[in-house]
């Protein structure tokens, strides 16, 4: 009877997913989610902006650093390491490593997103980012029926982020040439503390609490090392916490099952 009803409910599912306007409300419905991201966000990415034009970066390469990257963390990460002259390679292999905890949110979605063509993967890749992880995955916590045609929840979470911090980043360049360098020194850490906000609601699992703690302590021993390796050991220890906290739980859900 129950199984009836699923699917009862997946037929329905996708029925409407076919309605005219049902697609558009749902970005719509993803671009709401994101409202409180937003708003913690903007100044960061006016933060970018003026980093990037001071550390001599140029608008144009600030703003091309910021549609690329497409990430807070990795944008700040790359512009201080300009600044201590690090060379090509060495920012790629670090924004690389930093970008980890993407991969495993991307493992988490695996399933969500197995039936989708290629290019809506590849889209949807790109703007995997942690603020559209947490809404989107909050989203896919419920019944098959709010389930439906998440994508499109997703791409409207995901491009109000994006908007919101283009917009963001322009207004930063404009206004960073006229601060005074007093005011330029520490900007980055505001980026640190509401990036640690924004996860800190989104930690309602053990398994992120743990690889959060990891992180945190490894973070702070290894603060000292040149060229932020202790951000890198800090994001590595981090990911293998989560990976290994998620290898002990599966057996433990399996010995439950066979029960």
């Amino acid at each position: 009877m129950h199984s009836k009803g699923n699917k009862q409910d997946q037929y329905t599912a996708e029925i409407e997913h076919e309605q005219p306007g049902f697609r558009l409300a749902m970005a719509l419905s993803g671009m709401r989610g994101m409202t409180s991201f937003l708003v913690s966000a903007f100044p960061m990415g006016l933060i970018g902006g003026v980093l990037g034009v001071t550390s001599g970066l140029g608008g144009f390469k600030t703003l091309a650093l910021a549609m690329i990257a497409n990430s807070g963390t990795a944008q700040f990460v790359a512009i201080r390491l300009l600044q201590e002259r690090a060379s090509g390679t060495a920012i790629v292999v670090t924004v690389l490593i930093l970008s980890l905890r993407l991969l495993m949110y991307g493992v988490m979605l695996r399933p969500h997103t197995r039936p989708l063509s290629p290019p809506w993967r590849a889209v949807l890749g790109f703007f995997l980012i942690d603020a559209v992880f947490f809404v989107v995955i909050e989203r896919l916590k419920g019944e098959e029926r709010t389930r439906a045609g998440w994508q499109w929840f997703y791409l409207g979470a995901a491009a109000a982020m994006y908007i919101n911090w283009m917009v963001a980043t322009v207004i930063g360049i404009a206004v960073g040439a006229s601060l005074p360098k007093g005011l330029i020194y520490g900007l980055d850490f505001p980026m640190t503390a509401v990036f640690a906000a924004m996860l800190a609601g989104a930690l309602t699992n053990w398994r992120y609490c743990v690889a959060a703690l990891f992180a945190a302590a490894v973070g702070v021993i290894a603060n000292p090392l040149p060229y932020n390796l202790g951000l890198i050991l800090a994001a590595l220890i981090g990911a293998f916490a989560g990976i290994a906290c998620d290898a002990l739980q599966k057996p433990q859900l399996s010995g439950r099952q066979g029960v």
